[in-house]
């Protein structure tokens, strides 16, 4: 059995590595993406410990690990012990390992697949509702309007929220947006290539109040001698964009004062959802979200209820 540490021909860590070299510097995946290959990664050594180098990568140890995912206990939240995964979770991590072994088998390090020889993983049933209500918008504006006094970051908080609710940008899409990418002249967000998940840029009309929010928000930021790039700015720091991890403390400061348990994923679904009870039509949906397939869409306008569709069964 090689050593873990060193990077041998057999040795998974290092193969690894490697792989995580080509993705980011031939493939240009994006930061995110790299780092769901590294999370699953870590998991998988995590709960199979025993595999050091390739001659493991067997569908037996394949079979084990998932098999372990299901019975392993961890702990959530506060002190809440859970055990088990979702079918959503599962069908991630299969397609993530898969990448890897696959890259492996045209590198010549494995003979097969190991996961072909399995079934193919879960498909999820999406049947819950991800869409924020309107009253839980309401909420959180009020939150931030009740709350903060700050004026930069008072227009700032607003404006955060507009463009997830009127955009339904991505959270990488929204940290990296910059000054250069609105254009408050032809109304337009410009959400580009290098930092969609798509890699593909898209240019979106802005609702009107997301329009007024942006142009009380630059000017605001202007008077403020801001002179970053990003459009986000920290207020902790003179100059600096609004970073990941500030990111994330706003939005649980957010759930902690409205009361609403959201994460910023969910203004993506209001988004789409409130377009298709529009009656705007799911391939306009799926350019404006960014998509590269339907079936992505699909899973977004899910939280339409009957109640939704009784005018149009009312036209029959």
């Amino acid at each position: 059995m090689g050593n873990p540490t060193d990077l041998s021909q057999n040795n998974l860590i290092g193969l690894f590595d490697e792989y995580l070299r080509e993705c980011e510097f031939s493939s240009r995946l994006r930061p995110a993406t790299i780092r769901g290959y590294k999370a699953v990664f870590a998991l998988f050594r995590d709960v199979m410990p025993e595999i050091t180098s390739i001659e493991f990568l067997t569908s037996a140890f394949v079979v084990d690990f998932f098999k372990r995912l299901q019975i392993r206990k961890r702990i959530v939240g506060r002190s809440i012990v859970k055990s088990g995964v979702r079918d959503s979770t599962i069908k991630t991590y299969w397609s993530k390992l898969n990448s890897f072994f696959e890259w492996l088998v045209r590198k010549g390090h494995l003979e097969r697949n190991p996961l072909h020889d399995l079934m193919r993983p879960p498909e999820p049933r999406y049947e819950d509702s991800k869409a924020l209500k309107d009253h839980e918008v309401d909420k959180i504006l009020a939150a931030i309007i009740s709350r903060t006094s700050n004026p930069l970051a008072l227009r700032r908080d607003i404006v955060i929220v507009s463009l997830l609710l009127y955009c339904g940008l991505r959270r990488g899409e929204l940290i990296s947006l910059q000054v250069k990418d609105i254009d408050l002249l032809h109304g337009t967000v410009t959400v580009r290539g290098e930092t969609s998940k798509s890699k593909k840029t898209r240019i979106l009309p802005m609702h009107p109040t997301l329009l007024m929010h942006l142009k009380d928000y630059i000017a605001e930021r202007t008077r403020c001698s801001y002179k970053t790039e990003h459009l986000l700015v920290s207020t902790n720091h003179d100059n600096a964009g609004l970073t990941r991890n500030g990111l994330r403390h706003w939005e649980k400061r957010l759930v902690r004062i409205s009361g609403i348990n959201f994460h910023l994923h969910r203004f993506r679904h209001s988004f789409a959802t409130n377009l298709a009870r529009k009656d705007v039509g799911i391939v306009k949906i799926q350019k404006l979200l960014g998509h590269s397939s339907l079936s992505m869409t699909e899973r977004y306008v899910r939280s339409i209820l009957p109640v939704d569709l009784r005018d149009d069964i009312s036209k029959l």
